[in-house]
């Protein structure tokens, strides 16, 4: 039989109303929950702190304009780094600090879920703090970590062996420290007040037990009384020679025995040096007018390093001693590519024997005889030739000096830049820079000639050629001769002098020397030389095909005479009695220079 529905569940109606209720209820609450939360999203949730300044509630915009005044503040104020007594000062000012504001704003907002937010507007949770970080300028932050590790670095001390007198002492170990720079560094991104400084324990790589070693194995040396023995001759190492020559170097994680070159070398060089033999350069011979190879020869040297080496690593008593080859600065391969084969140009000027200017010349030659200068390199007189002064062997002798021969330390040097000029004339090679004298001089070529002083002028040329060049150089009594040697290479070398023109005779000046007695008159340069001009000129083969074309145009002054006069007689002054001088003549005038 059917029963009404009502009838039916009559009997459980107390129950369903309380479940309707209890859902109307949650239902409001999840309405009024998602009210508050739609509200409250659009503000920074309650109860959020950032960098300790209160921005829950607040709209984005308002939460950055707080958060930046508070930056402000923070970035000024003094931030110490501290360890023990150490203190160093700075601030974020001192460290660029640029606060992030829209990361901590953010990071605020989504602090809370919805829920949260509800829970934190009816203060039911606690309050979340927000840190506020700053960029660090790297710059800046890498100077002060700098700053800091250099007040509270220590560093880790190994264990080692120390003499004193004639013991072996073993020095224990001593840990370091160095600043934890990635921590430290993380630690500023937030400016704080107070830092304590964080450290690195930094471990000593030699332990003790590695200098107990080393001390055991120096004890041993010293012990076995080494002998060095080469052919008949020996030499017994003492033990303060020993001692003397000890050193202790650490080498990963072990201390290694070494023994110092030099200290041993005052006690090996003695007996030892007589077996040594120095290298031999190659060299060039010259034959007449050829050139002959002389081949490179090696050389043997006491080898120091391989003998203290060897005393340290030998157990037997007796010890070899070392050698090593000498090498030569030039090989015999490096000669034969410098292809120096033959006489390529050659001058010679003269003098008249003995005087000083002579004693210059061939102190000269001998300094530059010998001389190489490589293919394509550039040579100039004055710095292969050097400083001409008393201790380098030079003497006084005249030279010319703003038109007047004057004497000087090197005077006559010149002589030798003209008969170089002409060698490098003839050998066709680049000329760069040269200064013709400023007189005439009859034992030089005619235009083609240069001189030379230390600090200019200067003789400059270049060897243009694909072949190095061998300079030598003979001064005798009465002549100085330049030989250039390398390979003629097919070059030849045409020259023509023309004839003097615009000639300027020489005249006899008078120059006051208020030093001379009153009257008197000396003649202190015969001159007589007329000035002129002159013109030549160089053509350079190579085979028949012409490579340089040359014209060079050189200009005299006349070689004046020179007198030189005391001042003039004083005339008596006229006696009382005599006749006024007239007004307007020289008696009244002043003196004048």
């Amino acid at each position: 039989m059917l029963v009404p529905f009502g009838i039916q569940a009559g009997a459980g109606i107390d129950s369903t109303v309380k479940t309707l209720i209890a859902g109307t209820v949650m239902a409001a609450l999840v309405l009024t929950g998602a009210w508050l939360g739609l509200a409250e999203a659009r503000r920074v949730p309650a109860r959020v702190t950032i960098a300790g300044t209160e921005v829950g509630g607040r709209s984005t915009p308002e939460a950055h304009a707080l958060v930046h005044r508070a930056a402000a503040q923070i970035t000024r104020r003094p931030i110490l780094l501290r360890h023990g007594r150490v203190v160093v000062r700075t601030s974020g000012l001192s460290l660029g600090a640029s606060p992030a504001i829209d990361e901590a704003v953010a990071q605020a907002e989504r602090s809370r879920g919805a829920a949260g937010r509800v829970r934190a507007r009816f203060r039911l949770s606690e309050t979340v703090a927000v840190p506020l970080r700053f960029r660090l300028d790297r710059r800046r932050l890498a100077a002060l970590l700098r700053r800091v590790e250099r007040r509270i670095a220590q560093p880790a001390l190994g264990a080692r062996v120390r003499l004193s007198g004639p013991e072996l002492i073993v020095v224990p170990p001593r840990p370091g420290r160095t600043l934890d720079r990635a921590t430290l560094a993380a630690e500023l991104e937030t400016l704080p007040n107070d830092i304590r400084v964080p450290l690195r324990t930094v471990r000593p790589r030699i332990r003790a037990s590695a200098a107990i070693a080393a001390r055991r194995q120096t004890l041993a040396l010293i012990a076995r009384r080494p002998i060095l023995v080469h052919g008949r001759s020996r030499v017994l190492l003492r033990a303060r020679d020993l001692r003397r020559a000890l050193r202790f170097e650490p080498r990963a994680s072990r201390l290694a025995v070494r023994l110092d070159p030099r200290s041993l070398a005052g006690v090996l060089r003695p007996v030892f040096s007589r077996y040594e033999r120095p290298a031999r350069n190659a060299s060039f011979r010259v034959a007449g007018s050829s050139v002959e190879l002389q081949a490179a020869q090696f050389g043997r040297r006491l080898d120091l390093e391989a003998t203290a080496r060897g005393l340290v690593q030998s157990k037997g008593q007796r010890v070899a001693v070392r050698f090593r080859s000498a090498a030569p600065a030039r090989t015999t391969a490096e000669a034969r590519a410098m292809r120096i084969r033959e006489l390529i140009s050659e001058f010679t000027t003269y003098y008249p024997c003995c005087p000083p200017r002579v004693t210059n010349i061939q102190r000269a030659a001998a300094i530059l005889d010998g001389k190489i200068i490589p293919a394509g390199a550039r040579f100039s007189l004055n710095e292969a030739l050097g400083e001409r002064t008393r201790e380098r062997g030079f003497v006084e002798a005249p030279m010319i000096l703003a038109g007047r021969l004057v004497d000087a330390v090197g005077g006559g040097v010149s002589q030798v830049a003209t008969t170089f000029y002409n060698a490098a004339f003839f050998a066709g090679l680049e000329l760069i820079a040269h200064t013709p004298h400023q007189f005439y001089i009859s034992r030089y070529p005619m235009g083609r000639e240069a001189t030379v002083s230390w600090g200019g002028p200067e003789l400059v040329f270049r060897n243009d050629w694909p072949a190095a060049i061998l300079v030598k150089v003979e001064a005798g009594a009465t002549s100085i001769s330049v030989r250039f040697y390398s390979a003629r290479l097919g070059r030849r070398v045409r020259t023509e002098t023309g004839a003097p023109y615009s000639m300027r005779p020489a005249e006899t000046r008078t120059v006051v020397n208020r030093s001379l007695p009153r009257g008197s008159r000396v003649t202190v340069q015969e001159g007589g030389i007329a000035g002129f001009s002159v013109d030549y000129t160089r053509r350079v083969y190579r085979g028949e095909k012409l490579i340089r074309n040359e014209h060079f145009h050189v200009e005299y002054d006349p070689e004046d005479t020179i007198v030189e006069v005391g001042p003039p007689s004083v005339k008596p002054k006229p006696d009382g009695d005599g006749p006024p001088a007239p007004t307007g003549t020289r008696a009244d005038r002043p003196a004048t220079r």
